[in-house]
């Protein structure tokens, strides 16, 4: 096993663990923002400034580690964040919310990667991802100021909604998830279906990451006693597995799910990647707005 590839776990172990304390499940956030409760919005923000950091970081020492697709926003993209954000509220959870939620066992959300894989099967070849670069440009200090200003000011201005272990867990997420984005590119579980689906060799490196993650995920959910056996329900599990196909169509024509373009996409400075979270977001407050007015009758088990 090579010294990077053992890097490469590590982190992901921490990561996991930290994705446990403070997911950057972003239907969560948005929910819990709904009800004005910020600690999860805030904790994205400083996922954001971490991540810009390190790309700025790592362009200014010129080590040019993995450049990420910069381009701009087209429909086929906002059409998919749109079908990523309905699928992410749909499921309940985001990818990444997805990946908690298993390891804490809920065993149901199973049927979200059967729904997301069963779709990526189905998806004609044309549309997997193949997003060319529009332009070479890379992110700056002038990006990393404007993120750091729109990241700043929240955190200032609702600072007594700060906890400081949900903070430190979505920082280290910030910075060990650039790293990785920065040295394996797009290396999500989604990403892993797209590409068995064109036919691409499977990276067993990134099996290992994505494996990491989950055992340091389920071990700090066991430590912490938030791991619980949750027994299947049909109905849910329906439901999710809807959400996953919806979640997978989407990663695929923007390409990348909002956990991608958290931590990779949008501190690049790319303009489709903060227009195409700018509109899953948006989707989840429209989605999240309407369920919260019909809750006599529909009942969304949000991680």
């Amino acid at each position: 096993m090579s010294g990077p590839l053992l890097v490469s776990i590590l982190l992901c172990l921490i990561a996991g663990s930290a994705i446990d304390t403070g997911s950057i499940c972003v239907v969560r956030a948005v929910r819990d923002a709904v009800d004005r409760k910020f600690a999860l919005v805030l904790g994205c923000l400083v996922t954001l400034l971490c991540a810009t950091a390190i790309f700025t970081i790592d362009t200014a020492m010129g080590w040019q580690l993995r450049t990420a697709s910069w381009a701009w926003p087209t429909a086929r993209i906002l059409a998919g964040a749109a079908l990523f954000g309905a699928g992410a509220v749909l499921n309940g959870a985001c990818a990444v919310g997805t990946i908690t939620r298993l390891c804490r066992g809920d065993l149901g959300y199973v049927a979200t990667l059967l729904g997301a894989i069963a779709t990526t099967l189905l998806v004609p070849g044309t549309l997997l991802p193949g997003l060319a670069a529009a332009d070479t440009a890379e992110a700056g200090l002038a990006w990393l100021v404007i993120v750091a200003a729109i990241a700043l000011a929240p955190l200032v201005m609702l600072r007594r909604h700060i906890v400081r272990r949900i903070v430190l867990a979505y920082a280290t997420l910030g910075v060990v998830l650039a790293v990785m984005a920065n040295l394996r590119g797009d290396w999500t579980w989604l990403r892993l279906v797209q590409e068995a689906r064109a036919g691409l060799p499977i990276r067993l490196e990134v099996v290992a990451c994505i494996v990491a993650v989950l055992v340091g995920a389920a071990v700090t959910a066991r430590f912490r006693r938030t791991f619980r056996l949750v027994r299947p329900n049909p109905g849910a599990m329906a439901r999710e597995a809807a959400g996953g196909a919806l979640m997978a169509a989407g990663a695929v024509l923007i390409p990348g799910g909002n956990d991608l373009l958290l931590v990779y996409g949008v501190p690049s400075g790319s303009p489709h990647a903060v227009a195409a979270y700018a509109v899953i977001v948006a989707t989840m407050v429209l989605l999240l707005g309407l369920i919260r007015t019909t809750r006599r009758w529909a009942t969304w088990p949000i991680p």
